[in-house]
């Protein structure tokens, strides 16, 4: 049963004063697909907090949580120097 446990935490420290993230993800025995899995719903939870804190829809959370993720993707470079 111990070998089928799966374990996953996200480590989030925000800085208020230099307005930055670092973020920490600790994973045991999972997959890919698990860990991507876990990040959707973790957005998605961080989505509703904001939306209700903002009065905003949490679509619109999402959407705009989409164009930044899109807009980091755009930024990376296309391969290690």
């Amino acid at each position: 049963m111990e070998e089928k446990k799966k374990h996953i935490e996200f480590h989030i420290d925000i800085d208020k004063e230099s307005d930055r993230m670092n973020v920490q993800i600790d994973a045991e025995k999972t997959s890919v697909g698990e860990l991507f899995v876990c990040c959707l719903g973790a957005v998605s939870d961080v989505a509703a907090t904001i939306a209700e804190n903002t009065n905003e829809s949490k679509s619109k959370v999402l959407r705009d949580i989409a164009a930044m993720i899109s807009s980091m993707a755009d930024d990376a470079p296309d391969k290690e120097d």
